[in-house]
């Protein structure tokens, strides 16, 4: 789901009433209609599947981080959005938030 592979960090928990918001030292904007991240340990990130397609879903998940909504609105809006269920939504978001954590994108 995420580009850019990288030394294993501890993981993290990420829980629905969090707010995630992007980390401080990093630039996330979008570049040739593509998200992209750059972190404070200097690395390229894209959102991609496992098999390197751009992934919708995890592009609209960092879109939809703005410091105000928390993982479980980001979660309802998925629902909303794409053809899940909450249980599915919940799982992915949760592990795509945590994993984002654990890169510098994002913090909770």
């Amino acid at each position: 789901m995420i580009g850019e592979t990288s030394a294993p960090r501890a993981s993290v928990t990420v829980l629905l009433t969090q707010i995630p918001r992007v980390h401080p030292e990093t630039a996330v904007s979008k570049v040739g209609g593509r998200w992209m991240a750059a972190t404070p340990d200097e690395r390229l990130h894209t959102f991609e599947d496992a098999d390197g397609v751009v992934s919708e879903v995890g592009e609209r998940i960092v879109e939809l981080v703005d410091g105000c909504r928390s993982v479980g609105a980001i979660v309802e809006a998925l629902v909303e959005e794409f053809e899940v269920g909450r249980d599915q939504a919940e799982a992915d978001t949760l592990q795509f938030i945590g994993l984002l954590v654990q890169k510098q994108v994002l913090v909770v």
